[in-house]
């Protein structure tokens, strides 16, 4: 008894002396720290733009849609949040991801298993008893049988196994999986704004379109009307045939060009509803023109280093830096050995009768050590992987930042010099429009010939066209720019707002 005693005295020393050495375990690898990133001070010199005053200080809303003051934009861009197939893709592997980390932290708890059986067990006349001790086997009922004996066995058993974390390669592995769950909700938080800046592309094309219906059909009016006068006019020998024949060719040219806006309106109505998840056909868009419908918002900026914490391709690439970094650590601990409890215990009787009393328990319980001496290189290599894809990530990460910056950048450019083009081609609108009832009043009295006035009608037209297009330009640069810039903030310090994703996402 006193030899039991002591047995379990010096197992349990042992217990407690690795665990304490786990708590106090040599976490292996540097923890992270965000490499140093040069940022300009602002944009104005970045871009070499000249901003509103106080413009810099601005940032856009979580909602940032709601800055173009169109409802019907923002019921299409919350139902394509909703619906969208791309975004519920993105919301499953965010859940994926997260289960990945549950179950890359399992390793720190104790693993226990729990087991039943029964066996009807028949042993052969031809054997030895105890042969299975001589050959090294593990003691079971069959080693101390008797030859030809045959007798039935219940057990039931616990198994228990527990490696201790001491160098922190299963910490670092959690690191790691913690950081690529990240990576992931930050790619579906790109998703979300790449899908927000394609409806209000889409949208802004459509009604765009509608302008230009709306020029071709004014276009059409007006050489019908200058047909009709023609016509009387040659009729009476005040204008040639030649006249006639230019304005109806003008006449079907216009005509022409109201079937194929209408096929290119159709198209991006197709386009919206795929994005929306809806099927085709399905969304019912009335005409309306694009300078009608939307309010210019003014263009929140927000500091340059801001973006470092708001634009998702940059998160994503500094968590997948994050996580190459963990696992340099988790390589590191393949080097030293492997602390782990394991045990066994349970009920095991030949008769069920005396299954389930005391002299039926069995159990075994104690630390085991592995030390890695020669794997071929296989550690070597693992950190050098390791390191290697952290220099990748580093290099990635900081290239997205320039990218970003840059993207920036061109969209201000852009952006200010879509609005000095369309101030100009406003007033060029205004004055072709002037020029037409000059060249046409001119005609009637005939100060000028008739292509004078056909020149006016085509100049008119091809700057409200141009001014239509810029317009849309415009539009779809600052939706660029709002995903350039990271979405929307709440408020500024605050963790990046995810986009809204509906409940039916799931």
């Amino acid at each position: 008894m006193k030899r039991v005693v002591y047995n379990g005295q010096r197992i349990r020393s042992a217990l407690l002396a690795m665990l304490a050495l786990a708590g106090t375990g040599c976490l292996q690898g540097q923890n992270y720290h965000r490499p140093p990133v040069e940022t300009p001070a602002d944009w104005t010199h970045m871009a070499s733009v000249s901003l509103a005053p106080g413009a810099s200080n601005k940032v856009p809303e979580a909602d940032w849609w709601q800055a173009f003051h169109n409802q019907e934009l923002t019921q299409f861009i919350e139902r394509a949040l909703a619906r969208n197939h791309d975004v519920r893709r993105a919301v499953s592997r965010v859940l994926e991801g997260r289960a990945s980390v549950t179950t890359a932290g399992a390793g720190l708890y104790p693993q226990l298993n729990v087991q039943g059986s029964y066996t009807n067990i028949s042993i052969s006349k031809n054997t030895l008893a105890g042969l299975g001790l001589a050959t090294g086997e593990q003691p079971r009922p069959q080693v101390f049988a008797t030859p030809g004996s045959s007798f039935d066995l219940w057990n039931g058993a616990a198994d228990l196994r527990w490696e201790l974390d001491v160098w922190g390669r299963i910490r670092r592995g959690l690191e790691a999986a913690s950081a690529d769950a990240e990576a992931i909700e930050q790619d579906a938080r790109a998703i979300a704004l790449t899908l927000i800046g394609d409806v209000g592309q889409a949208y802004f094309r459509i009604r765009e379109l509608d302008e230009q219906v709306e020029i071709a059909q004014r276009a059409l009016t007006l050489r019908r009307d200058s047909l009709d006068i023609i016509t009387k006019r040659a009729s009476v020998g005040l204008a040639s045939d030649l006249d006639v024949k230019r304005t109806e060719v003008l006449v079907a040219e216009s005509a022409g060009q109201i079937p194929d806006l209408t096929r290119l309106r159709a198209v991006e109505v197709h386009r919206l509803e795929v994005l929306t998840g809806s099927t085709p056909g399905s969304v019912v868009l009335a005409p309306a023109a694009l300078r009608k419908l939307i309010v210019q918002p003014e263009i929140p900026m927000g500091l340059p280093s801001q973006l470092l914490e708001r634009r998702p391709d940059i998160l994503q690439a500094e968590a997948s830096l994050v996580a190459a970094n963990a696992r340099i650590g988790q390589a590191r601990a393949y080097f030293f050995p492997t602390l782990s409890i394991t045990g066994q215990g349970g009920l095991q009787s030949v008769e069920f009768a005396n299954w389930f009393t005391g002299n039926s328990a069995n159990f075994s319980i104690g630390p085991s050590v592995t030390l890695p001496i020669f794997l071929g290189g296989t550690n070597v290599a693992r950190l050098d992987a390791a390191e290697s894809r952290y220099q990748q990530m580093l290099e990635g990460y900081q290239q997205t930042i320039l990218l970003a910056f840059r993207e920036v950048a061109d969209l201000l450019v852009s952006i200010q010099a879509r609005t000095e083009q369309l101030t100009r081609q406003r007033e060029q609108a205004a004055a072709a429009t002037a020029a037409v009832g000059l060249a046409e009043v001119r005609y009637r009295k005939g100060l000028v010939n008739y292509l004078d006035v056909l020149d006016a009608q085509r100049t008119m037209l091809a700057a409200d066209t141009q001014r239509a297009q810029t317009e849309r330009a415009r539009l779809t640069d600052m939706v660029s720019l709002y995903k350039a810039l990271g979405g929307g903030w709440h408020t500024p310090g605050d963790n990046p707002p995810a986009p809204q994703l509906g409940s039916s996402a799931r």
